[in-house]
């Protein structure tokens, strides 16, 4: 009898057979491919190889070299060709691609510097000479350095593209206009970082003449090509010119322009904040004007002003308007529906001017989600409608804010990969905001003469009908009414004691929309509020059907009278016109057919639109009808009150022939 042991023996013998076997095979099969390649009659292509390889002039790269080596093996002599030599030459055909740029250790938020660009430019006047310009540019640049310190990494320059050289020129500027020549600047940037990278530091990153307008459109050209293909060529192109006259980048172009191509298309921007300043003489005295550019939100700022006489304040007055303008941005580490813990860029470097204090008791901030692509580039911007987070509990680099909101969704439940969650400082300074209020479906068509009502916090919902207020009730806030005139406009003030109120819109007894507003942080915006016209005319016939019924109950409750009164005083003819009377009105069926014919075609209009709310609202209202018609026509008591008086004048008159005997009969 086999034992358990000899029987696996057996049956895994053959399966180690076929294994050895293979592995002895391969093994001979390997020995005889070196030996082919080492052999004396494939040393001259390998000799041929290296001897081209070592023959392609100095300032060729390594890459440029091994190709010309490839090619050259390939098209060797067929005479001196072997079996090993088309090994050889699809060896030498592959070629690794150059590692992505080295990125240094992923720094903290708290730790990050904004990287700031300062453009200002002088108006040409007499007394803005160069010795002036010079003068302010040192003066602001030591007032910057002791107010903010190390949280700003600040570069000043005097740009030629912001043109007139004034306010009109900073309001000409664009949001577009500012990312397209960051993108630009960044990317011409980018190669030069490259470029001394693989020349060992010896080409120079920054570069002292500004982009040309060839080389912008060059870039531009680049950047908007989605053929891989065509777009290799053209930022090799690029590559060379900026590499042109440093003998040391130019060999390395083809590498460069290999690493440019995949990794840095598009660049990544860096820089953070741009402050365009505008300074000109009006008079006898100096107008500043001041606005701010933000990365992570491409957000720009309106144009603020300062004035003064004395030419010696100049700095002081551009330092007051940059701590205006300057919006400071955080990250929301945690969410919840109600509130948010933030913390604040560049939260270790507070700077000693409390103007540019990135957070205090109350700062107010607007959230908002940044999508990016696997190169930290910027595909799209995402910002949460009519929601503000207040800060509360500061400290050195976090705070603990309260969320207040209009949406249902919280901030929390949009976390995903190649996601940020950022806010916005809000820093209201103007003395009203202007509500348009459109509907959703048609922003063209303004919703005129609905009611605003705006209150200093939200109000308790109001008690229903069926319930009585409780005795130590507090008193309901009285808010502040106002009414959208033919444009759908409504001016909302600034209540300096309260910056955030709760905003009600109302269509008759619907309430349309509910969310908070910052008064004075934007000067127009529009509420897009449900599109409520079906309801509008279903309300309309519904308020008809209403006076219908109720001149059908005040009807009955006449002809009830008049029986009563003719059947005591025996007057049984009059009693028969009576009861024809009271037949002849309308019952709790025929309204509820109204009802339905009323509802019906609006039910189906609001369910092609998707829109559940006017659903809701519609059969809201038919309700309401017909709870007071089923009260003052519920069809038993009628038919109980009409035996009853039929009941009567049989006794009265037994002899008598009544076709109404039967009960609710019509």
């Amino acid at each position: 009898m086999l034992r358990p042991y000899d029987l696996l023996t057996l049956l895994l013998q053959p399966v180690l057979v076929l294994v050895v076997s293979t592995a002895v095979a391969g093994e001979l099969f390997a020995q005889e491919i070196a030996q082919q390649a080492v052999s004396p009659e494939s040393q001259p292509a390998a000799t041929d190889v290296s001897s081209s390889a070592q023959a392609a002039p100095a300032d060729v790269p390594t890459s440029s070299a091994n190709e010309a080596s490839a090619t050259s093996s390939q098209s060797g002599d067929t005479e001196g060709a072997t079996e090993g030599q088309p090994v050889a030459a699809k060896q030498a055909e592959f070629k690794l691609p150059p590692p992505p740029p080295q990125t240094g250790p992923k720094v903290p938020f708290e730790m990050q510097r904004y990287q700031v660009e300062l453009p200002i430019v002088f108006q040409p006047h007499a007394k803005l000479g160069s010795q002036a310009r010079k003068s302010i540019l040192s003066d602001l640049q030591s007032l910057i350095d002791r107010s903010v310190g190390p949280m700003w990494d600040l570069q000043i320059s005097e740009p030629d593209w912001i043109t007139p050289r004034s306010k009109a020129g900073l309001e000409r500027i664009t949001v577009e206009n500012l990312k397209q020549r960051a993108v630009e600047f960044r990317f011409a940037t980018a190669i030069r970082e490259q470029l001394s990278v693989y020349s060992k530091g010896a080409f120079p990153v920054k570069s002292d003449e500004p982009l040309s307008d060839e080389m912008r459109i060059e870039i531009r050209e680049i950047l908007g090509s989605t053929d891989n293909d065509s777009r290799q060529p053209l930022i090799t192109s690029l590559v060379q010119k900026i590499a042109s006259g440093h003998a040391a980048a130019e060999t390395q172009i083809d590498t460069v322009s290999e690493v440019v191509h995949l990794y840095l298309t598009p660049a990544p921007l860096n820089v953070d904040k741009i402050f365009p300043v505008s300074i000109e003489m009006q008079g006898g005295s100096y107008v500043i004007c001041a606005r701010e550019w933000d990365r992570e939100s491409e957000l720009l700022s309106s144009v603020r002003t300062r004035t003064t006489i004395d030419r010696r304040t100049i700095a002081t007055q551009i330092l007051r308007l940059l701590g205006e303008v300057f919006r400071p941005v955080v990250q929301i580490d945690e969410a919840t529906p109600t509130s948010a813990r933030i913390r604040f860029k560049a939260g270790e470097y507070p700077p000693a001017d409390p103007a540019f204090a990135q957070v205090t008791k109350g700062s107010m901030y607007v959230p908002f989600f940044r999508y990016l692509d696997r190169n930290k580039v910027t595909q799209k911007l995402q910002f949460l409608p009519w929601s503000y987070i207040t800060a509360t509990e500061p400290e050195r680099i976090r705070a603990n804010c309260v969320l207040d909101t209009g949406v249902k969704t919280p901030l929390g439940s949009f976390k995903r990969r190649r996601m940020e969650l950022r806010a916005l400082a809000l820093k209201p300074y103007l003395q009203y905001t202007s509500l348009t209020l459109v509907p959703k479906r048609n922003r063209t068509r303004p919703l005129v003469g609905y009611l605003v009502a705006v209150y200093d916090e939200i109000p308790p919902p109001p008690p229903k009908s069926d319930e009585e207020p409780a005795e130590d009730a507090a008193d309901r806030p009285k808010p502040e009414i106002f009414r959208s005139n033919r444009y759908g406009n409504v001016t909302i003030p600034v209540d300096p004691n309260k910056p955030l109120r709760w905003v009600y819109v109302r269509s008759g007894s619907a309430l349309l929309a509910k969310f908070p507003l910052v008064a004075g942080a934007e000067p127009q915006m529009m509420v897009e509020c449900p599109d409520d016209t079906i309801r509008l005319d279903v309300e309309g016939q519904i308020v008809l059907l209403q006076s219908r019924l109720i001149d059908t109950i005040a009807k009955q409750a006449m002809v009830k009278a008049m029986l009563t009164n003719r059947t005591k005083k025996g007057e049984w003819d009059k009693v028969d016109e009576s009861l024809d009377e009271f037949d002849a009105l309308p019952t709790i069926k025929s309204f509820e057919k109204m009802v339905f014919d009323i509802q019906y075609p609006a039910l189906k209009k609001a369910e092609a639109r998707h829109d559940r709310s006017s659903e809701s609202r519609i059969k809201k209202l038919g309700q309401a009808v017909l709870k007071v018609a089923r009260l003052h026509l519920d069809q038993e008591k009628i038919d109980e009150f009409r035996e009853e008086i039929i009941e009567q004048r049989r006794l009265e008159n037994p002899n008598a022939s009544d076709s109404r005997s039967a009960p609710g009969q019509r």
